[in-house]
């Protein structure tokens, strides 16, 4: 009983009771710190529509991109009750300022920053004219010219596809897949062994017409859909297919050999220079066979031959909606 008594003064002791009306919470409790991370605030006005901050979130609908009917952007806008508040979004936003906003940032080091994504941009600095406008359009700052060498940082890239649009030389920038590697190998030897087949029958049937002139351009169609059927075969993306192949067709270069026989005089030339021995000596009729098989191209016995019976045409490729559209030109090259 007494100690009830004594809890009742307690609480009714003047001094007990000041300090309950002026309680006051602990600044350090009222005040987050800085490393605490709320739901982030979207700065909209420096989005660049990326996506990356989509990309690396973990948690399903907590982040999508929306677009603004005036200024035609896409911006991300938060779901909070699907946020996790682990401020991914933030850490890969690639502008400065940063469109997202949220508690310190953790500290990754630039070349762990990477993204989940599919797609490399990369220079071909074969068919690149060093133009630079596809630097002036990156707004990550990605791209750069060093010693007159145009080249992409893999680790500020958002793979906006932005360079490519400005770009005014097809296929000078690349979108590569990094994924299904066996399977593009495999749609690549498909590709140029079909091509290689196609024009090797056409180059012997123009060459026996009537006005046929091996000074002339020879132009060729080849149709897509029997390549595309059996391309899906190997990856069932159709999409996907069709880049791989637009992508190889503005880089592939075929050199094609044709043969005269009747030319021939019997020299042999050609067979003593040949690194493989692709060609077959016969008494009667010369050299009368090339093996394709072991045939290089590498044009030794166009050089080599005086009497022109080997032709050298050099094939370039197109891919235009369903066909790719082929140009052989006759070499001016002699050794």
């Amino acid at each position: 009983m007494s100690s009830v008594i004594w809890y009742i003064y307690e609480f009714a002791r003047k001094k007990w009771i000041k300090r309950f009306l002026d309680a006051r919470t602990d600044p350090e409790i009222v005040e987050s710190p800085s490393r605490f991370r709320d739901f982030p605030q979207v700065r909209k006005e420096f989005c660049i529509s990326c996506g990356a901050c989509v990309a690396s979130c973990p948690s399903p609908g907590a982040i999508k991109l929306v677009r603004d009917e005036e200024t035609e952007m896409a911006y991300p806008v938060i779901n909070k009750s699907a946020c996790i508040r682990c401020g991914f979004c933030v850490e890969v936003c690639p502008t400065e300022p940063k469109t997202l906003k949220t508690g310190e940032n953790y500290l990754i080091k630039e070349e762990y920053r990477i993204l989940p994504k599919e797609t490399l941009y990369v220079i071909d600095d074969y068919l690149c004219i060093r133009c630079e406008k596809c630097i002036d359009a990156c707004k990550v700052g990605a791209i750069s010219s060093k010693d007159n060498i145009i080249s992409i940082d893999q680790s500020k890239c958002v793979s906006c596809g932005d360079c490519i649009e400005v770009c005014p030389i097809k296929g000078a920038i690349k979108e590569v897949f990094i994924t299904n590697i066996d399977e593009q190998k495999e749609i690549i030897n498909l590709l140029v062994k079909s091509l290689e087949d196609a024009i090797n029958q056409e180059v012997e049937r123009v060459r026996k017409l009537p006005d046929y002139d091996p000074e002339k351009l020879i132009k060729l169609e080849f149709p897509v859909d029997g390549l595309m059927e059996k391309s899906l075969e190997i990856l069932p993306d159709k999409e996907m297919v069709t880049k791989i192949i637009e992508k190889i067709t503005d880089r592939l270069k075929i050199n094609v050999i044709t043969w005269d026989e009747d030319k021939c005089k019997g020299c042999r030339l050609c067979i003593d220079e040949c690194p493989t021995g692709a060609l077959t000596y016969n008494e009667e009729k010369g050299v009368t066979e090339r093996d394709p098989e072991k045939c290089l191209r590498c044009s030794i016995c166009y050089q080599t031959c005086p009497f022109g019976v080997p032709g050298l045409y050099t094939a370039r490729f197109l891919l235009k909606g369903d066909k790719i559209l082929i140009t052989l030109k006759p070499s001016q090259m002699r050794g």
